[in-house]
């Protein structure tokens, strides 16, 4: 059987371009190198770049039908579609740190030429072009910068590769959330800052007050708690916070800097106790099987709990479900950028 990668070893394609001398994806088979994509291309708002180019029958394009209609599907604002990589099947292991660097000369030629406000990098390979860090499964819905040599700066949202999603429709609801909360936040300028105030309880008499006004309260309140470590059995509650509607209270218990460290023990825990143990309301843990453990090691059985990582399971169960996942979801534009 016939080796075209054999055949062509040690076989030198040369360049058009000057640019790409030096580049080993040169000596592979390929039906051409150094296609730039992006030269028929107009300035736009939005860019999404692919991995690298496709090729069939004759056309060389960033993006498969089927992949470029998943995007249309999920965006319906005016965008362009270039590749971070010139030439045509270049999977990431092709890339060495020498062919990326001079394959991002291009890549800055690119956004240099449609000058985007944001760029969707679809894919692990394309956002190591852009940003020169790898881990699409944690960095993606994420924002971060790429500024060209000559001082474009354009926002960059990793997502899933359109391909991905076609093999895995699981990833489909992320994929089309990441898109649109980076619309809203970047193209939209949507930004919100919540209102956000805390009161912090260190005298006995205050948190005693505080559990007199919530232990039969119907109010729903959010509850997390900071521990010394993630053995319930030998660590301790340095914190506990308690929301309900615009008023938070934080609770130091045996934190070192608490003033009920040596004091008062039994009347913080025994109002705590009251208000974790109100049936009447609802208590909002995220994960708080955790929280839970601490709490009964406390001598505290809270009532009326509900969970925010298994109702969320209920509604998507192929979504990621930590909470800072959680908060890019739903409050993308309180977030700064991450």
């Amino acid at each position: 059987m016939f080796d075209l990668e054999t055949l062509y070893s040690g076989h030198k394609v040369s360049s058009d371009n000057p640019l790409c001398e030096g580049c080993t994806i040169l000596s592979k088979s390929k039906p051409c190198h150094s296609h730039m994509d992006y030269e028929e291309l107009q300035e736009s708002p939005t860019l999404f770049l692919s991995d690298s180019l496709r090729y069939r029958f004759g056309k060389v394009r960033p993006f498969s039908d089927k992949e470029l209609n998943l995007i249309k599907d999920a965006y319906h604002e005016p965008f362009v579609c270039a590749a971070s990589v010139k030439c045509p099947s270049v999977k990431e292991g092709d890339m060495s740190p020498d062919n990326m660097k001079l394959c991002r000369a291009h890549l800055e030629a690119t956004v240099d030429k449609v000058k985007p406000t944001l760029i969707f990098p679809c894919g692990n390979l394309a956002m190591k072009m852009l940003i020169k860090k790898s881990g699409i499964l944690d960095k993606r819905g994420k924002s971060f910068e790429f500024t060209t040599k000559a001082g474009y700066t354009a926002k960059v949202v990793p997502i899933y590769h359109p391909y991905s999603v076609i093999r895995e429709p699981r990833f489909n609801t992320l994929f089309k959330r990441d898109i649109t909360n980076a619309y809203e936040k970047y193209i939209l300028k949507k930004k919100s800052r919540g209102n956000f105030n805390y009161e912090v309880l260190l005298d006995i008499e205050q948190v005693k007050t505080l559990a007199d006004e919530l232990k039969d309260s119907t109010e729903t309140l959010a509850c997390d708690i900071e521990t010394t470590g993630l053995n319930f059995l030998e660590d301790s509650i340095m914190t506990i916070a308690i929301s309900c509607r615009e008023r938070t209270w934080v609770i130091p218990c045996d934190h070192k800097d608490s003033p009920f460290v040596n004091d008062h023990q039994g009347a913080l825990w025994a109002s705590l106790r009251k208000i974790l143990e109100n049936p009447k309301s609802k208590k909002v843990f995220h994960n708080a099987k955790f929280d839970l453990k601490f709490l009964i090691n406390y001598g505290i059985y809270v009532k009326n709990v509900w969970d925010t990582k298994i109702m969320h399971h209920f509604i998507d169960e192929n979504m990621p479900k930590s909470l800072m996942d959680l908060v890019k979801l739903y409050f993308p534009t309180e977030l700064e950028d991450l």
